[in-house]
């Protein structure tokens, strides 16, 4: 999270500085109407910054992955930088119309021009109406498609159709962005940003309107088993791939698209890699789309493959590991139990597995993974033993604060571990943890 935050700070700090480098410092001291002139061009430029920056994090490129842990921080990142593009698009609209109203309502005095001051260049003057009226409609668009990809109840195949408009919407926010800015900013540092990274975000936006996103990184095969698990609703899949994979880390997700789906979902590989041409996958019904999975799923049904994709790949400087997984969490773990078994190494590894809602094959499946992998269980079923905390943890894995620790599960479970790990000595840095939410 620290990466994100730092990441966040840097592109807004680096849209500051290029704006600072471009304008005349006297006119911050300047009137009303002085100021006003720099923080619409300001407001504006930062939530077309930061609409762009999100949506080159949405063509996934794998290139910065690692720089960002990966591409579950991907999505968080992106996610902020989508909020904070509408928070300045809602303050670039308050700053431009704002004072005109107060202006009509007789609290504030027009702005004056000085009798025989130049105009300011006008670029693009013959498309500055239809930049102005595209924009202010776009603006409305974008907060109605944004308080949707908020709201968590919005059906996620419904949310899937809406987000795709935004690569549209953000070409013609881009439009309204470079017609209106001020001339003077085109031969200036701030200029040469909005163009790099408004002209990247194009390409990126392209891509998403054309579904080019992720192609490259696309494998073709088919389902060949699949088992459901009543007690835990948790479905085990098995794709026999007729193209070459590239090979794949425990704990590393792919998007999965199944004949006559519209969409691709993500889902971690519950698989260890022995480059045999099949994987396999662990979907718990937790939305509307894996929840019907199971009854209209069905062997050599043909799937789209693509990935992969994630960094929780159990690299530790340390020799001791503590797995702690909830739920559906226990997928990545699987995977690199399997993984460590085909390898024939061992690890000094604890692995804690909690759930609500225990499938005896489920955890029989788990425990034989456990076993063959040489690694420590222990299974807790939180409706008769209650959750998870650090006093429980530090009973079963008394030298836990020397360990990295690997999570996976439930945010609100995740954020409580860390916390309380990190408040009673655990370095930052050895808690590991995967973000990965859609929404």
């Amino acid at each position: 999270m620290t990466r994100l935050r730092l990441t966040f700070l840097a592109v807004t700090a680096l849209i500051i500085a290029f704006w600072l480098a471009s304008i005349d410092p006297v006119l911050l001291a300047g009137d009303f109407w002085s100021v006003r002139g720099l923080l619409v061009p300001l407001t504006g430029i930062l939530a077309i910054i930061f609409m762009a920056v999100a949506i080159l994090l949405a063509a996934r490129p794998v290139q910065v992955e690692t720089a960002l842990g990966g591409l579950d921080k991907f999505y968080r990142l992106h996610k902020w930088l989508g909020v904070a593009a509408v928070i300045m698009a809602v303050l670039h609209w308050l700053v431009e119309k704002g004072p005109k109203w107060l202006v009509e309502a007789g609290a504030l005095e027009p702005r004056r021009r000085v009798p025989g001051a130049a105009l300011e260049p006008r670029p693009f003057a013959s498309f500055r109406d239809l930049a102005s009226d595209l924009g202010e409609w776009a603006f409305y668009m974008l907060l109605v498609l944004a308080a949707l990809a908020l709201w968590r109840r919005f059906p996620y195949h419904l949310f899937f159709k809406t987000h795709r408009l935004m690569a549209p919407l953000f070409l013609v926010l881009a439009f309204h962005a470079v017609v209106l800015t001020p001339a003077a900013y085109w031969n200036a540092p701030i200029g040469l940003l909005i163009i790099m990274v408004l002209a990247a975000a194009a390409v990126a936006a392209g891509m998403s309107i054309f579904a080019r996103i992720g192609k490259t990184h696309r494998f073709t095969g088919e389902v060949t088993d699949f088992h459901f698990h009543d007690g835990n609703s948790v479905l085990d899949v098995g794709v026999k791939l007729t193209t070459a994979w590239p090979g794949h880390a425990g704990g590393q997700f792919a998007f999965l698209k199944f004949a006559d789906s519209e969409r691709a979902h993500p889902f971690t590989i519950s698989s260890g890699w022995a480059n045999a041409g099949r994987l396999a996958f662990s979907i718990k019904g937790l939305g509307d789309y894996t929840r019907l999975l199971p009854d209209v799923i069905r062997v050599g049904q043909a799937v789209t493959v693509e990935g992969p994709y994630g960094r929780f790949d159990f690299r530790s400087s340390g020799a001791a590991q503590l797995w702690i997984a909830g739920g559906v969490g226990i997928t990545p773990f699987i995977a690199r139990m399997e993984a460590i078994a085909l390898s024939g190494e061992r690890q000094d590894v604890d692995l804690i597995y909690s759930t609500g809602a225990p499938d005896d094959g489920f955890i029989n499946e788990v425990r034989g993974s456990a076993g063959a992998a040489g690694v420590r269980l222990h299974f807790v079923d939180t409706g008769q033993e209650g959750l998870v905390d650090l006093a429980k943890v530090a009973l079963w894995v008394p030298r836990w604060r020397d360990t990295d620790v690997w999570f996976c599960g439930p945010s609100k479970f995740g954020d409580s571990l860390y916390q309380a790990m990190i408040a009673d000595g655990l370095s930052k840095d050895r808690y590991h943890r995967e973000l990965f939410e859609m929404r």
